[in-house]
């Protein structure tokens, strides 16, 4: 394995310095081409893989392996007061329906239905970050528009 280090630009704007592994004979074709820009690009993809990979490997750890690491989701906090246990309310009921069809069926799958987030991008075609990125964004909206009711 032979280690190279990049630099790397965060979302935020932060840049950071990253080590990314090749194997010996990925690193020996790249370095015979003598492109420094086809290994800078081979080694961002590379590093923007196995970000995927771990990101993956964590959406995917099952409960069972939460509880034996000590996670429990009981006392896990939720995004302020607000929660969709009272789907009775009225108010609740008239927010929900102002948002578009889209956004009203990932709460219905993931609340109503109790699906997963993969479960939930599998249906739309989506990846997991996506749908979490929605719901958190629908739950915000819905908080909103609930305490001006």
């Amino acid at each position: 394995m032979k280690k190279y280090k990049i630099e790397v630009t965060r979302k935020n704007g932060n840049k950071c310095e990253v080590a990314v592994y090749l194997d010996d004979t990925t690193a020996s074709l790249l370095e015979r081409v003598g492109d420094e820009k086809l290994l800078r690009t081979y080694l961002l993809e590379e590093y923007k893989s196995s970000r995927r990979d771990r990101q993956e490997e964590f959406w995917n750890q099952s409960l069972d392996e939460d509880f034996e690491n000590g996670i429990d989701y009981e006392y896990k906090p939720t995004n302020g007061d607000f929660s969709f246990e009272d789907m009775n309310d009225e108010n609740l009921q008239a927010v929900i329906a102002q948002l578009k069809p889209r956004q009203r069926e990932m709460l219905r799958l993931k609340y109503v239905e109790g699906r997963t987030q993969k479960e939930i991008a599998e249906i739309f075609g989506l990846n997991k970050r996506t749908v979490s990125d929605a719901i958190h964004r629908i739950y915000d909206v819905i908080q909103k528009k609930y305490e001006k009711k």
